[in-house]
């Protein structure tokens, strides 16, 4: 029943349960600490993930996934059908090209991390998804000969890290100017 509520490969019952999740992630992210990076180990760091997120990472996920899944499992020791190999690894480069903006809060917490330099990383992941997400998967995806359409990308930005992203930036100006920073 739920597959009837599809948009562009998007099923939006479960977008709107995903929004629900992400949401509270969002709002603690803090822009105007942007601002606050200053020239040094802030922005060396700063560089460092974003050239591993968005580098490295994707098509690192994509060659060793293809490697693993479709060269040996697949191809060598027959394990696998080629189809679905192709599937895992198109799974592979949708995980691989979307930096997790929750897991780094809580792992910069349990680390007892900067907290300033952790929205600062998140916020401009976030970002550079707006912009990078759907051109890598997109050329990936065509790497792995898996056609995937546009729009179907470009909704997922929109429903998974536009709506989510601004929800929780107008969630947290509205927060801290009634209720205040604490």
């Amino acid at each position: 029943m739920l597959s009837k509520f599809t948009v562009a490969n998007v099923n939006i019952p479960i977008a709107i349960l995903i929004r629900a999740m992400i949401c509270p992630m969002m709002v603690k992210v803090d822009f105007s600490a942007i601002k606050r990076v200053h020239r040094g180990q802030m922005l060396k760091g700063l560089i460092v993930t974003w050239t591993t997120n968005w580098l490295i990472k994707s098509f690192t996920m994509f060659l060793i996934s293809s490697f693993f899944l479709v060269s040996l499992f697949s191809a060598k020791l027959g394990l696998i059908e080629p189809s679905l190999a192709k599937e895992y690894v198109a799974g592979a480069i949708l995980l691989g090209a979307a930096p997790c903006t929750a897991m780094v809060f809580v792992w910069s917490y349990l680390a007892d991390g900067d907290s300033l330099y952790t929205l600062v990383q998140v916020a401009t992941n976030d970002m550079i998804i707006l912009f990078a997400f759907a051109q890598i998967v997109g050329f990936l995806m065509g790497l792995n000969r898996v056609p995937v359409p546009y729009d179907t990308l470009l909704l997922s930005v929109v429903l998974f890290v536009v709506i989510p992203l601004t929800a929780g930036y107008i969630s947290r100006r509205h927060i801290l100017r009634t209720k205040g920073s604490e």
